[in-house]
């Protein structure tokens, strides 16, 4: 399994709930995991600045289908639109936020942080 593991800028990892019920995991749990950084070309699949909050994506994703977030979480939910990798890019973004939300953080003041590792 591909899992897309979110850093904030603290350093903190996020993990979309989907992918950790996949796995298994129960809530609240710890669990060490071995993780193999792949390098990809180009480093990742979408190009964020560095000055761009987690608010800022939903924000362009808004703008740019003419819905909200939760509409086409909707939407897609009950088949009146047809996925596509933009779409689905933009509701991994969207669970980010309203986990960050959830454990009291605001979206709006999280930064993307991407760390650069070398392949063994």
């Amino acid at each position: 399994m591909i899992a897309t593991i979110l850093i904030t800028e603290n350093g903190e990892g996020r993990i979309a709930p989907e992918i950790i019920r996949a796995l298994g995991i129960a809530p609240k749990s710890r669990v060490e995991a071995e993780i193999a950084v792949k390098e990809i070309d180009p480093p990742f699949p979408m190009e964020i600045p560095p000055d761009k909050s987690l608010q800022d994506i939903l924000d362009e994703y808004e703008a740019k289908y003419g819905m909200t977030s939760a509409e086409c979480d909707y939407k897609l939910s009950y088949d009146e639109i047809d996925e596509t990798l933009d779409l689905l890019d933009w509701m991994g973004f969207y669970r980010l936020a309203q986990d960050a939300i959830a454990d009291g953080e605001n979206p709006a003041e999280m930064k993307f942080t991407l760390v650069a590792s070398s392949a063994s």
